[in-house]
């Protein structure tokens, strides 16, 4: 880091990282910290980029014209009305600072060969796809004029009033911290304060807030030495979220010192995050931990979970990779008998390619192995196929006429060999093709959901009734976790 330290009038933050979680109770003067701090930037614009997120956020996700014309005449409105936390319109200014972010990164793209070249990278893919993994029942899409809320159950375009508080939170969280990394100054040390970014926020919401967060930072890690996220925050889901990366710092606000020192995140607090992390305990409501490999599959079984109405009682545990997931079992297996009177907790790992080779159950741990490549894969099954209104059959013919439409796509020889695999890859990995499919058959949501929904919508019927899905994900561990509390 360039910069070790940020002064305010009277705050002073030590140690600086590239993300600092300021931690203390309430009264203590977070928020004063932060203000005082962005304060102190404002009046030094040669060499400091500040942008404040106050914690009172209120309005709602769509553009108004009064805040615009306010934004433009006035550069110094919008510090102003958000200095005081009370911020009426601030979702209707986080909706003009998104449209002004889309801007901004289409002049990058046009101005970057890189990235321009690259045929992965766009705004859908590197903006709103961001803000959509904070989303489980609606998506954000680019309308015609404007972006538009879009029902990921029925289709239907929703009023930006008429989606959840939550949902709206995140939304406007997310627009706030996609700006500040797209109006990035390099020339200048850039300052981004959220002030109690999980208020209104469910735990799930929190910790995936933290996740775009350190996205972001690796998008833009070459502007890592001048850039500085300080976080005042009572979270443990969003603290644990983040706390497993080699950005992160803590520190402790207390009433009567504004100097805070911050330190690097302890591989202890880094171990202990995910089990800890959120606050519903199975103690509490019976949820057990289930460990998985990656993001993708947290984000399945979070929307399974939701799907079933509560019938599948797990918590995804991220591990970022086999290692860690091996740790995090061993870990789980020390702490799970003195904790709870009656301990469950599960592990699923991906298939790999790896066929009728059952991983030991080390109890009260059980561990499984998908009887697929990687839980992907199930997009292919007839359930998942079911859920995007569509057949195998029908997806071949799509599949045929999208093939010879589109003769030059990078993944076309890969459809052409998958639709006429018997086994429909099962056993082989189709990551680059998994969103193309839900493409092919004209099914909007994003592939995550589409295989969420179909495990939160099994039945115990379905163990005996030649359930494909319930093939590739092995009966077993269907029976043990999707069922586990069924009479």
């Amino acid at each position: 880091m360039k910069v070790q330290e940020l002064r305010g009038a009277t705050a002073h933050l030590i140690g600086l990282n590239n993300i600092n979680v300021i931690m203390g109770r309430n009264g203590a003067g977070k928020s004063r910290l932060l203000r005082d701090i962005e304060e102190s930037s404002s009046r030094q614009e040669q060499d400091f980029y500040a942008h404040y997120v106050s914690p009172e956020r209120a309005g709602t996700f769509k553009r108004d014209g009064n805040v615009l014309t306010q934004i433009n005449n006035s550069p110094g409105w919008l510090r102003q009305v958000r200095s005081a936390n009370q911020a009426n319109n601030f979702k209707a200014a986080s909706a003009t600072l998104f449209r002004e972010a889309e801007t901004l990164y289409l002049r990058r793209l046009a101005g970057t060969p890189e990235i321009r070249m690259d045929p992965t990278r766009n705004f859908e893919a590197d903006r709103l796809s961001k803000i959509n993994r904070l989303l489980t029942n609606i998506s954000l899409e680019m309308g015609s004029t404007d972006f538009e809320f879009r029902s990921l159950f029925d289709g239907k375009i929703l009023n930006s009033d008429q989606i959840s508080s939550g949902e709206s939170e995140a939304v406007a969280l997310a627009s706030e911290i996609l700006y500040f990394f797209d109006t990035i100054d390099p020339a200048k040390f850039n300052v981004l304060l959220l002030d109690e970014p999980d208020v209104h926020l469910h735990p799930d919401l929190q910790g995936r807030l933290g996740k775009l967060i350190i996205s972001m930072l690796d998008e833009f890690k070459e502007h890592a030495d001048s850039i500085a996220i300080c976080i005042a925050t009572h979270s443990s889901p969003l603290i644990c979220s983040l706390a497993d990366s080699k950005y992160v710092s803590i520190g402790t606000k207390n009433f009567t010192v504004d100097s805070i020192k911050l330190a690097p995140a302890s591989e202890e607090l880094r171990k202990v995050a995910p089990f800890f992390g959120h606050p519903l305990s199975l103690s509490l409501n019976q949820d057990a931990a289930l460990i998985l490999e990656g993001e993708d599959d947290e984000r399945v079984w979070q929307q399974a979970a939701r799907t079933s109405r509560g019938r599948i009682k797990v918590f995804p545990v991220l591990a970022c990779s086999v290692d860690q997931q091996t740790e995090l079992e061993k870990f789980c297996l020390g702490i799970l008998n003195t904790l709870y009177d009656e301990p469950v907790a599960f592990s699923l790992r991906d298939g790999d390619g790896v066929v009728n080779e059952p991983l030991e159950h080390n109890l009260p741990l059980k561990r499984y192995r998908l009887h697929c490549y990687a839980i992907e894969n199930t997009l292919l099954s007839d359930p998942c196929l079911s859920v995007m209104k569509t057949t195998w059959d029908e997806f071949v013919a799509a599949a045929k006429v999208w093939a010879k439409n589109d003769p030059n796509h990078r993944d076309v020889d890969l459809i052409k060999e998958l639709i006429v695999d018997k086994d429909r890859f099962r056993h082989k990995k189709i990551k680059k093709i998994r969103q193309l499919v839900c493409s092919i058959s004209n099914c909007k949501k994003p592939w995550e959901v589409v295989v969420g929904q179909a495990i939160g919508n099994l039945n115990k019927e379905d163990l005996s009734n030649n359930n494909m899905l319930v093939y590739f994900l092995g009966n077993d561990m269907v029976e043990d976790i999707i069922f586990r509390n069924s009479e």
